[in-house]
């Protein structure tokens, strides 16, 4: 009864669009991991006063909402609830880009905006910063993906940390600001992320005692150039190109973005016709490293970009030259000019190996300069025998394309990290996935490790053996002491609800406190009392 009342007061709201349990489950059920949820019904808001009027009703009813940016959450269960019995609230239609401060070098916008949207509107404003782009692609939300604590290659990596202020609707209807815009300081909340008294914007990373609605977030200017480097290392070579990296973001800082280092499946899977991988089985390493030497690849690739002036990034190349040279197969320095002069001249070669390793660099170089691109999310269609990635609005849990992220945090450790990596590579071989790693530098000392468990999500067998590759590599970070610093809605449920100690309970009185009908995301990285 509850329910239908709550309806019936939601549809008189103004402004506000309602879909019933039949609609919401054909709209936002569909995911790349498998998960299954009954859905009650989605919300659509437009406006902050929209969301309290919602907010009021859910509340009176005890009816749980679960906000959604635009449900783009793939490979963690999308736009799906962590737990049954919710009513989705989507933001995306709140897509409002408020401010922008050219000089101070932030944007204050709303949930909805998107990659594309906020690229878009630089280029109509003749701004010359950039977009923190993600491999969630052009629609990924931009405070979507900052809350779910998201990171990417551009200055500023760690999206999270650039988040300066938000504002939020709490489950009482009241608006959260910080103590420093409370106190008249609202110039001053937009420049200093930890205000005045506790640090209380942590409590949204990854939350739910509370509806974000408003963020302010730190941009970087685009230098005048940017440059692309890739260092190609054979195996042999792994743990002295560890320390070389290690070495130039300690000491280039932030000159540089986030820094990749991919083992050759990876960038084989990003570059290599679908055709190659399409089977429920690995592909054996005679014919990888036949399709590597193909490419004329080597067994590993660190890429990063550099954003300085010509006259620093000079220096700075010859540092990096420095770091790897005596164990790079070879270095390439790329920009914007170079990869123009190299198209230009591949168009009077017949060379077409060629032709798609420069297609694939430029895309690298986009995401580098803050242009959205779909270049990462083409990876979520390598293992669905149906689709492919052909066109430009791709959406991997509608087109039934199995993923599951797999993504623990690691030391900047050279020998640990050649250990993982060769765990990470039995474990997956063995349950016939494909291991394509990728290792990001967060910072000069961690690691975040990004593994696809690819399959076909129409196929029973392979469905099983991703999730128990899942679960093995699960297994293996808590042997290592490198758990995921972000994990799926059917994990979630499994480590949050069996897990004990005093963060726990801390946050079971926190919710208990601010959201006592548990009415916001319940057991969203929290253990769920139903």
């Amino acid at each position: 009864m509850h329910i239908v009342n709550a309806f019936q007061e939601w549809s008189l709201v103004s402004g506000v669009t309602v879909l019933h349990e039949n609609e919401a489950m054909e709209k936002f059920a569909a995911n790349t991991i498998g998960a299954k949820r009954r859905i009650l019904g989605v919300l659509g808001a437009q406006t902050v006063s929209q969301v309290q009027a919602i907010v009021a009703i859910a509340n009176k009813n005890k009816i749980p909402l679960y906000p959604i940016s635009g449900g783009r959450n793939w490979g963690y269960g999308s736009a799906v609830p962590t737990t049954n019995n919710c009513v989705i609230l989507d933001l995306s239609s709140m897509n409002n880009i408020l401010e922008l401060n050219e000089e101070l070098s932030y944007v204050t916008l709303e949930p909805g905006v998107t990659q594309e949207q906020l690229h878009e509107y630089f280029k109509r404003c003749g701004s010359r910063h950039m977009v923190p782009t993600t491999g969630a692609g052009p629609q990924g939300s931009i405070i979507g993906n900052a809350l779910e604590k998201g990171y990417g290659i551009t200055p500023h990596e760690d999206h999270f940390e650039a988040m300066l202020c938000l504002k939020a609707v709490l489950p009482s209807g009241e608006i959260y600001e910080s103590a420093l815009a409370k106190f008249g300081g609202y110039r001053s909340d937009t420049l200093f992320r930890w205000k005045i008294g506790p640090y209380l914007e942590g409590l949204f990373a990854q939350g739910n005692v509370g509806i974000v609605v408003q963020a302010t977030i730190a941009l970087a200017q685009k230098p005048r150039e940017i440059t692309q480097f890739l260092v190609f290392i054979d195996d042999k070579h792994f743990e002295d190109a560890i320390t070389g990296m290690a070495s130039i973001k300690k000491n280039l800082g932030s000159l540089l973005g986030g820094v990749n280092i991919m083992n050759k499946r990876r960038l084989l899977a990003m570059i290599e016709k679908k055709q190659e991988w399409i089977g429920g089985e690995t592909l054996p390493e005679v014919h990888i490293r036949a399709l590597a030497k193909k490419r004329n690849l080597s067994d590993w690739v660190i890429m990063g970009g550099l954003y300085c002036p010509n006259e620093v990034s000079h220096g700075a190349i010859s540092f990096i030259r420095s770091e790897f040279r005596s164990v790079s197969k070879y270095t390439v320095f790329l920009n914007r000019k170079k990869v123009n002069l190299l198209k230009k001249l591949l168009s009077f070669l017949p060379v077409p190996k060629l032709k798609g390793l420069v297609s694939s660099l430029e895309r690298a170089l986009d995401i580098l300069e803050g242009v959205p691109s779909t270049v990462a999310l083409a990876l979520a269609y390598l293992k669905n025998h149906h689709k492919s990635p052909v066109r430009d609005n791709l959406s991997p849990d509608k087109d039934e394309c199995g993923l599951i992220w797999y993504s623990p945090l690691l030391p900047v450790e050279a020998s640990f990290v050649r250990d993982y990596t060769q765990e990470i590579t039995r474990i997956c071989l063995s349950k016939g996935i494909e291991p394509l790693i990728t290792l990001t530098t967060i910072s000069e000392r961690c690691f975040d490790s990004t593994v696809p468990i690819l399959f076909d999500q129409n196929d029973e067998d392979e469905s099983a053996r991703a999730r128990e590759c899942h679960r093995l590599l699960l297994d293996l970070s808590k042997e290592m002491g490198v758990f995921p610093y972000r994990v799926d809605i059917d994990t979630m449920r499994k480590e949050f609800d069996q897990a004990e100690g005093a963060c726990f309970t801390m946050m079971q009185k926190i919710k208990k406190a601010i959201d006592p009908n548990n009415i916001i995301a319940p057991g969203r990285y929290i253990k769920h009392i139903p």
